[in-house]
């Protein structure tokens, strides 16, 4: 599968998950000219937005093409071994190729509109339900994280890391909260391209990305409702 044919597949499984998209273009890309690889970002809003009140709830999804990537789905995988290895490992077993998902959750309020910090109190409850929803509930990752690898070494597959808050400081000494986020990632695995046509070929990422698509759009939903423990009115 080389690019452009996962940019549609991306694309598609965007539009089936039926989020709003933030900007544009569903897919922005920027391509160095010097490594030729491709950051690709899609921005989408809350499904819930109307009770997200007074943040604005969003996501990024973010993943890198690199040019590795790209020269082994230019051609196909005996192809690539010999080019990287010689001839005689032409046929030498391989893995199939990955794709790093970045998937960070935002809920920022607007410029000059920042809120009072809430006490520890609501602090504890939004992070204890936070995490317990996120992790068990409605989890935004796969629940597979980690799989045994090659010779036993485990190989990390999904991450959630812990939830993190914007402040800024004014000139009267006070904090106040502009923001808070939750960053994650998922690996996406991808199908090799082979020169035998009678061999049985991989699966490709669709389900992958439907799947990872409607755990966000859950997740994003859970997301803003825990914010009400942040509320001012709270």
């Amino acid at each position: 599968m080389n690019y452009e044919e996962f940019k549609r597949l991306w694309l598609w499984a965007l539009g089936e998950s039926r989020l709003a998209i933030l900007g544009v273009d569903p897919l922005e890309e920027t391509l160095d000219l010097r490594s030729t690889e491709r950051t690709c970002k899609s921005f989408v809003d809350s499904p819930k937005r109307q009770h997200s009140e007074p943040f604005h709830i969003s996501a990024a999804l973010e993943f890198r093409w690199d040019a590795l990537l790209a020269a082994r789905m230019r051609s196909n995988e005996q192809d690539m071994l010999e080019w990287l290895l010689g001839p005689d490992r032409r046929n030498a077993r391989t893995e199939r190729p990955w794709l790093r998902i970045n998937i960070t959750l935002h809920a920022s309020t607007l410029w000059g509109k920042e809120i009072a910090v809430p006490p520890r109190e609501a602090w504890t409850r939004w992070a204890r339900e936070t995490t317990l929803r996120l992790e068990r509930i409605d989890p935004i990752v796969p629940d597979e994280r980690v799989r045994e690898g090659r010779r036993g070494l485990p190989e990390i597959l999904a991450w959630q890391g812990e939830p993190e808050v914007h402040v800024i400081c004014g000139a009267d000494g006070a904090l106040r909260l502009r923001g808070v986020e939750l960053a994650t990632w998922q690996a996406i695995e991808l199908p090799r391209k082979w020169d035998d046509s009678e061999r049985r070929p991989d699966k490709a990422p669709d389900a992958q990305l439907i799947a990872m698509m409607e755990r966000l759009k859950a997740a994003m939903g859970v997301w803003t409702e825990v914010l009400d423990h942040l509320s001012p009115t709270n």
